[in-house]
C-alpha cells in the first residue's frame, strides 16, 4: 500500500538530509509508492518512499545486470530507511516523459522502438541464477516451472478466492469457468525462461519524443516468456491508446509466431485475474467493475 506521506513530509526528509529544501516538482507516481523530482548541485533525481526496501534493491540489481545505452534503467544511488515503518530510494532521473502522457501521433512512430526495447529485454544474458516467475533482490526465482508460476494465480491463492467468492464479493459462477479455461491454457504455455519486465509498455517507458529514454520499476521483473509483456499492452489497450497503438503494432508483428493467439489468451487471462484479486481485496469497485467486464471479453473470444 502507497505510504500516506505529504510532500511536506517528503521535503522535510530532503532538507534535512540535504541541508537546505532544494528545487522539487511532483511527478506521476505507481500504486505502491509516494515520489518527487529534485534538483540538487544540478544534477536531476528521483526520490521514491515505499514500504519495504525489496522492490528498491531489486532496481538496483536489474540496473547492475542489464542496464546498457539500448536498455536504459535508471541508476539507484541509495536505498535506506525514511522511517520506521518506510523505506526510501534515490536514483538518477532519466530524461523523457512516459509513453501514457504521450501524444497519438509520437507514440504511433515510436511502436518500433518500443518493440525493439521488448526484444532487448527478454535478449538480455541471465546471470547464474535458478527458477521461473518474480525473482528477488539476488536474481533468484522459487518456481520450478512457468506453468507451475502461471497455476499459483489461482492455485497457490485459494483460500484468498474463497473468501472473495462465500463473501459475495466475486461472482463465483460467473469467474469460475474463466479459471478453469485460465488453467487449461497454462498447459500449451512455452516453458521459456528469459527476462521479462513485468509491467512493460505504459508509465513505465520514457521517451524523449523520439527513443526509448528508460525502463522504469523493476520490481515485477521476472523469469518466463517474453510474450508475457506483450499480452500486458493488449489487455489494456480498450484503456490507455499507448497499450492500444502498441497491441496493433504487435498485432502485425508477431501473429504468425507459433500458438501466438493461445499463448497471448493465456497471459491476458491471467492478468485479469491478478487484477481482479488484488482489487476486490482491496475494495476498489470502480476498477474492478472494468476488470471484470475485460476479462470476461477476453475469456468469451476463446470460442469464437
Amino acid at each position: 500500500m502507497k505510504p500516506e506521506l505529504s510532500n511536506q513530509q517528503l521535503l522535510q526528509f530532503l532538507t534535512e538530509k540535504y541541508g537546505s529544501e532544494p528545487q522539487w516538482t511532483p511527478i506521476a507516481e505507481g500504486m505502491e509508492s509516494r515520489v518527487l523530482t529534485f534538483v540538487w548541485e544540478d544534477q536531476e533525481y528521483i526520490l521514491r518512499v515505499n514500504p519495504n526496501q525489496s522492490g528498491f534493491q531489486k532496481d538496483r540489481w536489474c540496473f547492475q545486470q542489464f542496464h546498457s545505452e539500448e536498455l536504459p534503467i535508471p541508476e539507484i544511488l541509495e536505498i535506506g530507511s525514511f522511517s520506521s515503518h518506510y523505506a526510501y530510494c534515490l536514483s538518477r532521473r532519466l530524461p523523457g516523459i512516459t509513453l501514457e502522457d504521450s501524444a497519438i501521433p509520437t507514440l504511433q512512430q515510436l511502436t518500433p522502438y518500443v518493440s525493439q526495447v521488448w526484444k532487448l529485454i527478454h535478449q538480455s544474458p541471465l546471470p547464474s541464477s535458478e527458477g521461473f516467475g518474480p525473482f528477488n533482490e539476488r536474481g533468484h526465482a522459487t518456481f520450478s516451472s512457468w506453468q507451475s508460476f502461471l497455476q499459483s494465480t489461482i492455485s497457490g491463492k485459494d483460500q484468498q478466492w474463497d473468501h472473495l467468492f462465500t463473501g459475495n464479493l466475486l461472482d463465483a459462477t460467473a469467474l469460475q469457468p474463466v479459471m478453469q479455461s485460465y488453467l487449461q491454457l497454462t498447459k500449451h504455455c512455452p516453458e521459456e525462461r528469459k527476462l521479462v519486465h513485468g509491467d512493460f509498455g505504459s508509465n513505465n517507458v520514457l521517451t524523449d519524443g523520439q527513443k526509448i529514454t528508460g525502463v522504469l520499476d523493476w520490481d515485477c521483473a521476472l523469469y518466463g516468456d517474453p510474450l508475457f509483456d506483450v499480452a500486458g499492452s493488449f489487455f489494456w489497450s480498450p484503456r490507455l491508446d499507448c497499450m492500444q497503438i502498441q497491441s496493433e503494432f504487435f498485432q502485425q508483428t508477431l501473429q504468425n509466431e507459433a500458438n501466438f493467439a493461445v499463448h497471448l489468451q493465456c497471459y491476458q487471462l491471467r492478468c485479469g485475474l491478478e487484477e481482479i484479486h488484488e482489487n476486490a481485496l482491496a475494495g476498489n469497485q470502480k476498477l474492478l467493475n472494468w476488470l471484470l467486464n475485460r476479462t470476461m471479453q477476453i475469456h468469451q473470444a476463446i470460442d469464437n
